[in-house]
């Protein structure tokens, strides 16, 4: 059995190339404000620390949704309706659960 080359694989799917960087990326960025929010409310900087805390939570919960979006645009650049409509669909559903979901 030939296994397949990643690269080669990439290539072929640019769209799973950019959203895979941009999941690691923001999965990053999340965990870099966690971690130093974590670090100095342990060190005792309680001003600041809060505010890194629900920074990174918030970059947390944001980059999927950036995700859908991101995948929108692109797939609207490709012209694929079909995967653009969904993009659409999802990024409705995620609103409508953000705002019934705002008051519970």
């Amino acid at each position: 059995m030939v296994g397949i080359d990643p690269e080669e694989k990439a290539a072929e799917h640019p769209i799973e190339l950019v959203l895979a960087r941009l999941l690691r990326l923001g999965s990053l960025v999340a965990a870099a404000l966690l971690a130093v929010g974590i670090a100095l409310m342990v060190l005792g900087q309680s001003a600041v620390a809060p505010r890194l805390i629900t920074a990174g939570l918030l970059v947390l919960l944001g980059t999927p949704v950036l995700r859908v979006l991101v995948a929108a645009v692109i797939f609207v650049k490709e012209r694929d309706w079909h995967f653009a409509l969904f993009s659409l669909v999802v990024l409705c559903a995620v609103a409508a659960g953000i705002y019934f979901g705002k008051g519970m």
